[in-house]
């Protein structure tokens, strides 16, 4: 696979203005696509790579989504998909199981599924866990999902996850985290948000901290490593600093194409969802295009609230921090667009910026079926 570096290496992201990034990603991307072209690679895309530096500030939560993906291991081409196997076409080599986790120091892999060259790929940007691949096929885990839709010619890529010692490697212990010197008094702790529990306001489903060299988890033993617990791509994790802060640089491959979240519902309430986007900008409500989407259902009132999206400042300093604004989509009386709970219903705020490499809370209001809608966030570069 053709790999596209700026000259001079990667390209510095962090800092500058929205606009700017956008004109450098987007050249950078033109010049990986014209080297592809001239060379005859059989490279279906390439993406840009760049560098995005976050902060993560003393006695204070920070939330962070690692805003690129790891280099792909491989692209290719579907050509059947049959139940949760898929086939790509000619003659990949693959090793049996070289996408599935072998143990200390491997990678756990994801395929994300792309566009097609002709046609629609309903599935476009959503992402599975490889279970499990032979030398042209790779089973995934759906969860529930169905890919049957898929049709041949659309690509995939696969990626190996972020892991808690590829974002915080312990070679940048003092820099990017605190080491704890005692499992009791810790320093820098890593809090994974409840994914999988129903209702609102949901407790940390793990929390680790850095001891005696590696990763290690709250409540497991202090000898078990947990370096290659992956994190995944659609959401983000809390840095708990209770002293000191920390400097995270961030770098990897551009996400180039659509990005597909799934966000659950419940039929007896609302829903919490803790979001992250794969995107090294900081982006717009209007940009996100989750009111378009059909994934997100908009209020008539501005007391009466459906869908919300909760946004915790990276800016206060504070531990446990409660949402510091709650936006809506309006489509009422007073117009239509994004609103900010507790400003006036006539204000737009289609343009307030979530930072890049910052996460979020969708609430999803209860929904009778209580199913998972599926929100497909184009890239805006």
């Amino acid at each position: 696979m053709l790999s596209c570096w700026a000259p001079g290496g990667m390209i510095w992201l962090s800092g500058m203005n929205s606009p700017v990034r956008r004109l450098l990603l987007f050249i950078m991307a033109m010049a990986c696509i014209i080297v592809a072209r001239e060379s005859g690679a059989q490279t279906i895309s390439s993406n840009a790579v760049g560098y995005v530096q976050l902060t993560c500030t003393a006695a204070s939560d920070t939330t962070l989504a690692v805003p690129f993906t790891q280099p792909a291991a491989t692209v290719g081409l579907i050509a059947l998909v049959s139940g949760s196997t898929v086939t790509v076409s000619g003659t990949a080599g693959w090793t049996s199981n070289q996408f599935v986790y072998s143990g200390s120091g491997s990678s756990t892999y994801y395929v994300q599924l792309g566009p097609c060259g002709s046609g629609t790929d309903p599935k476009d940007g959503s992402y599975y866990t490889i279970a499990s691949n032979g030398a042209n096929t790779l089973t995934l885990e759906l969860n529930g999902d169905d890919i049957s839709s898929v049709p041949a010619g659309c690509t995939l890529t696969v990626y190996p996850y972020w892991t808690l010692a590829t974002v915080f490697p312990p070679s940048t212990s003092g820099t990017s985290f605190i080491a704890s010197t005692s499992p009791l008094f810790r320093q820098t702790q890593i809090l994974v948000p409840n994914a999988s529990g129903a209702g609102i306001n949901l407790a940390t489903a793990a929390t680790y901290y850095f001891y005696n060299g590696a990763w290690r988890l709250a409540g497991d033993s202090v000898s078990n490593s947990h370096n290659d617990d992956i994190l995944i791509p659609d959401s983000y994790v809390t840095v708990r600093n209770p002293s000191g802060t920390t400097t995270l640089m961030t770098k990897g491959n551009v996400q180039s194409g659509n990005f597909t979240i799934p966000l659950a519902t419940e039929a007896s309430g609302a829903q919490d969802n803790f979001v992250g986007i794969c995107r090294p900008i900081d982006t717009s409500l209007n940009d996100l295009a989750l009111a378009t989407s059909g994934a997100f259902t908009s209020s008539t009132s501005g007391q009466t609230l459906q869908d919300q999206i909760l946004l915790i400042s990276n800016t206060t300093a504070a531990i446990n921090k409660s949402a510091s604004a709650t936006y809506f989509y309006y489509t009422g009386t007073s117009g239509t667009g994004w609103r900010l709970f507790g400003d006036s219903i006539t204000n737009d705020h289609g343009g307030d910026l979530i930072p890049a490499g910052t996460g979020f809370v969708i609430r999803k209001a209860a929904t009778a079926g209580g199913a998972t809608e599926f929100w497909q966030n184009p890239p805006t570069y």
